[in-house]
């Protein structure tokens, strides 16, 4: 989060997730639309990372609660921003 920057339980922002365990992106419709790749790791771990903007903090508790209940354990979770640019400057960084 940018210094000045607050953040409210309905306001709109931009997600990242990490989950161990493989997902494609046929499950973007059911995951808010996020983004969803996924990646073999240097020890045969598979990883999945959704990213995307979501409506707000009731949509980031649904997406979590599908993922549980589709038995991916969540790695992380990480706050990217509420501008529309913030996916492409964390990536820079």
């Amino acid at each position: 989060m940018t210094t000045g920057e607050q953040l409210h339980v309905h306001d709109r922002a931009l997600y990242r997730i990490t989950v161990q365990g493989f997902l494609d992106e046929r499950w973007a419709d059911w995951l808010e639309g996020m983004r969803i790749v996924s990646a073999i790791g240097i020890d045969a771990t598979v990883h999945t990372v959704l990213e995307g903007e979501l409506t707000d903090q009731s949509a980031l508790v649904g997406v979590l609660g599908m993922l549980q209940g589709l038995g991916l354990p969540v790695i992380g979770v990480e706050y990217l921003g509420q501008s529309p640019d913030a996916i492409q400057k964390s990536e820079a960084s």
